[in-house]
């Protein structure tokens, strides 16, 4: 009897015993008997299996993005008019879950989601919070607005429900019987808003679940019906591995809490009151497991039960030698392949795999016309969907990537969830060629705004107001990517033309395809890349970097910004480089007037003298805030520079830092070599001459501090 024979007989044998031990097969994905085993949040059963709830109609919170995002509060950076206070965002399972036994104790269960709170105001400035919860409340009570977050009503009078919550809370409340211990914490909340001990408080802003970091939050909650114990588990890292310790674990008997209910429902809730915050659900799955308990249950005959696990075991062992003898028949370079591919479906499970021919006719047979990029690894193209969906599609350079290149940059951008980074939609791994699917940004890159052939029209939506927004949004972007995650994640090409815009210009720092996952403090030798006129000097000099090479970059971009120059102007022969321009202007006591004049010239109309003076000066300041800032990142020393974090909050509080108190100074000879400028302010000149910078001709000197 061959191998086969034997692999045939095991697995009708196997087949028979399971047919005699399968259950009925389960109801429908939205049905209430489905519910007691498990579901996911998906876009696509929203409509059929969730219910959004608010507490104020009309209203257009809660809402879902096209990329089926789950908005539940007001974000205020929302310019509508239909944005609401005094609000609560709820998305609930459609039905009452059958979450008793026979015996009609609670079952065990778990849940997983993934959040992110966005505030734009100073620490208990916000409100009010997010909280997962299993309740008797069908929806959300009247007047449980704010600190009640949607889990009771205010009047004592008007409680009858039940409900178990996990509350992530961002404004202390003070009533006896709240007593938040701060305006950052974590607590369980049994039928009751003061949280039970032991809670979290996480007000640190040190603390990696500091609620005012703006991080992207992934929570665990579990309840063993066998001891009765609620665990919680959270880390600001967005993947699926649970942390190892509970944050909180507190035990309740939920079976007594709902003793005298029938139904009982489940939801993620976020409120506000007199002030509000951006709370987004990325993505929520709910299981309930068997119920542990110690009496004797049906199960199959012991017999049937050792001859069961005999056949598996047969039947794998069979399968094993199976499979090793196909894998050696196999040609290496499927199994390379092959290999390949299973290493990417792992690092992007939530990630869309589209096939090569797919994208190949969204942009007809990656036509020069639907070019619009290019860069030393990959073109850019726009793509459109047989549905009509345009997407811009990377196609890396045949040959150049590797699997496992591909495989690490899907592993760095799948995980990262941020409002100002470009999110990945989809890959593709076929015939050798690495394809990266983005979405389709219509405005295209700030730096068509800045220095291409702008229109009126665009020159009115790049004022002041909405550059200093894009600002902040990449330090946003750039800090989250230094210190929000596991490990380090360097962009290594932070530029005006990686700054992609939104329809409500809102900056996405897009292009990982230099990023390199690196440990903390640690620094990577690496051969030189980046754009000139952002690279930092010490990967120039030495080829070693740090997230510090990022700090630079990004200064660079944001006097940039602030001036409407470019990086570098080989025209210049004194000072070529912006950030010696900028310095030069600095060292003359005039650095205001590097500044680009749109910038203080809004588009909201005139205002009368007094108003404007005022509005000016403080226009005026706050740019001050973003030019010493470029100049502190972009310091020589990388060491003296200020971490992403820094920059970030300085920006968020418009503090005025003081300057570098000493240059290197830079220009560039008639020859095309860079080198030191004298000691002495001179204004910089024009020429008509086109000269290139060579880097690798850089003589630097620092300089003290001086004043014409």
């Amino acid at each position: 009897m061959s191998i086969y024979d034997i692999l045939i007989f095991f697995l009708g044998i196997l087949f028979l015993v399971g047919v005699a031990a399968t259950p009925s097969p389960p109801a429908s994905p939205c049905s209430a008997a489905n519910a007691s085993m498990s579901f996911t949040l998906r876009p696509l059963d929203l409509q059929n299996c969730f219910s959004l709830q608010s507490l104020v109609t009309p209203s257009r919170y809660p809402y879902v993005t096209a990329d089926g995002e789950v908005f539940l509060t007001r974000d205020p950076a929302d310019s509508a008019q239909q944005t609401n206070l005094y609000n609560v965002g709820r998305i609930s399972y459609i039905g009452p879950l059958e979450l008793r036994d026979q015996n009609g104790l609670v079952r065990s269960f778990s849940t997983f989601f993934v959040f992110n709170i966005t505030t734009f105001t100073k620490y208990n400035e916000s409100g009010d919070g997010i909280a997962f919860v299993v309740t008797t409340d069908r929806a959300p009570p009247e007047n449980s607005t704010g600190r009640f977050l949607g889990l009771m009503p205010e009047k004592a009078s008007d409680r009858h429900e039940q409900f178990m919550a996990v509350e992530f809370d961002t404004f202390q409340n003070l009533q006896p019987e709240i007593l938040d211990p701060s305006a950052s914490h974590i607590g369980i909340d049994i039928s009751s808003l003061s949280s039970v001990k032991p809670y979290l408080n996480t007000s640190d802003p040190s603390h990696p679940l500091y609620l005012y970091n703006n991080y992207t939050i992934s929570a665990w909650v579990s309840y063993d019906s066998s001891t009765h114990l609620i665990q919680v588990w959270a880390t600001n890292r967005t993947y699926l591995q649970r942390p190892r310790d509970p944050i909180l674990s507190v035990s309740r008997n939920l079976s007594q809490l709902f003793e005298n209910f029938s139904d009982i429902y489940v939801g993620i809730t976020a409120a506000s009151g007199n002030n509000s915050q951006a709370t987004i659900l990325y993505s929520w799955n709910f299981t309930v497991g068997e119920f542990q308990i110690h009496h004797s249950s049906p199960r199959l005959p012991l017999l049937w039960s050792i001859l069961l696990a005999a056949i598996s075991a047969i039947v794998l062992f069979t399968a094993a030698i199976f499979a090793v003898r196909m894998i050696v028949r196999r040609r290496r370079r499927a199994l390379i392949e092959q290999e390949s591919i299973s290493a990417i479906r792992v690092v992007s499970r939530f990630v869309q795999r589209y096939r090569y021919s797919e994208l190949m006719h969204a942009t007809h047979n990656f036509s020069d016309n639907r070019k619009i990029g290019k860069g030393a690894y990959s073109i850019v193209y726009k793509g459109t969907l047989r549905d009509g969906t345009i997407l811009a599609i990377k196609r890396m350079r045949k040959g150049l990537v590797e699997a496992d290149v591909i495989a690490r940059e899907v592993q760095i951008i799948s995980r990262i969830k941020h409002r100002n980074l470009l999110e990945l939609e989809g890959w593709c791994y076929e015939r050798g060629e690495a394809l990266l699917v983005y979405q389709y940004m219509e405005r295209g890159s700030l730096d068509r705004y800045l220095h291409g052939d702008r229109s009126a029209t665009d020159s009115q939506e790049l004022h002041g107001e909405i550059r200093y927004k894009i600002i902040t949004g990449v330090a946003a972007a750039l800090e989250y990517l230094h210190f929000g995650l596991t490990e380090c994640v360097l962009h290594r090409d932070v530029k005006a033309a990686n700054v992609l815009l939104t329809d409500t210009m809102e900056a996405k720092l897009g292009d990982f395809g230099l990023a390199r996952l690196i440990n903390r403090d640690e620094m990577v030798t690496i051969t030189t890349a980046g754009t000139p006129g952002y690279v930092a000097p010490e990967i120039v000099h030495a080829g070693r970097v740090t997230e510090k090479a990022d700090v630079y970059s990004f200064g660079v971009l944001a006097m940039e910004i602030a001036c409407g120059r470019r990086a570098i102007d080989p025209s210049n022969m004194i000072c070529s480089r912006l950030s010696d321009w900028v310095w030069l202007h600095h060292q003359r006591g005039s650095i205001t007037e590097a500044l680009d004049p749109a910038i203080l010239h809004p588009p909201s109309g005139p205002a009368l003298r007094g108003d404007r003076d005022v509005s000016e000066l403080q226009e005026l300041e706050k740019w001050q805030c973003v030019l010493h800032l470029g100049l502190l990142c972009c310091q020589e020393d990388s060491d003296a520079r200020p971490d992403m974090s820094q920059v970030h909050q300085a920006l968020r509080s418009q503090t005025v830092l003081p300057p570098p108190s000493s240059w290197a100074l830079y220009s560039i000879r008639s020859s095309g070599t860079a080198t030191r400028s004298d000691a002495t302010f001179a204004p910089c000149s024009e020429s008509s001459s086109l000269l290139s910078l060579s880097y690798s001709s850089l003589h630097v000197r620092q300089l003290p501090s001086f004043r014409a």
